[in-house]
């Protein structure tokens, strides 16, 4: 079962992550890194609109389908040097069996900000846009499962989202749903 502070949890972890994580090791060359003047290769968007409400930027009819029906908006930083963010929270309701995030930055690209040596994100992309899939825990120690999305959307914008599925679904299944959560965050706004 999964503690209700869990979908804020993993973002913390991030922090921290990007604090210890500075250097890569020895082993394992440099992965090249995007910076913030590298171009967006789609049509940019514009999450500023989810600041204030960021459950309306999350479909209800997907987070419905994954039985995720809880919605609460918070509006703490997770990343420092991010600007203003806003996050929707995700939860199945009792029992407790699954919780989700979708995290929108409307003032920083978040990929930039945490992808790098040594980070454990490997690059990806979400609907054209540059991505990063980050798995941060793969329950073998039985917990949760937990994995994450980040997406750059503008040059100055992106978004993240996290599922943490319950102890003992495998760590595809809970990308799979985070995956399907950035895919419809990006099919979701307004052109």
């Amino acid at each position: 079962m999964v503690d209700a502070a869990r979908p804020v949890m993993p973002w913390l972890c991030t922090l921290v992550m990007l604090t210890v994580t500075a250097c890569s090791t020895p082993d394992r060359p440099p992965e090249p890194a995007p910076t913030p003047t590298t171009p967006i290769p789609a049509p940019q968007l514009d999450v500023s609109r989810y600041l204030s409400d960021p459950c309306s930027g999350v479909p209800a009819n997907l987070s419905s389908r994954l039985g995720l029906r809880s919605r609460k908006s918070s509006h703490s930083k997770i990343i420092i040097n991010a600007g203003d963010q806003a996050e929707c929270q995700l939860t199945t309701g009792p029992p407790l069996t699954a919780a989700a995030a979708v995290r929108f930055y409307p003032h920083a690209r978040p990929l930039t900000l945490v992808f790098g040596p040594g980070s454990g994100i490997k690059p990806t992309t979400v609907a054209g846009y540059p991505a990063g899939e980050w798995i941060q825990s793969t329950g073998a120690d039985g917990s949760f499962t937990s994995c994450q999305y980040i997406v750059d959307i503008a040059e100055t914008q992106g978004f993240g989202t996290l599922y943490n599925g319950p102890s003992g679904e495998p760590i595809e299944t809970s990308c799979a749903h985070a995956k399907e959560l950035a895919d419809s965050v990006i099919a979701a706004i307004p052109r």
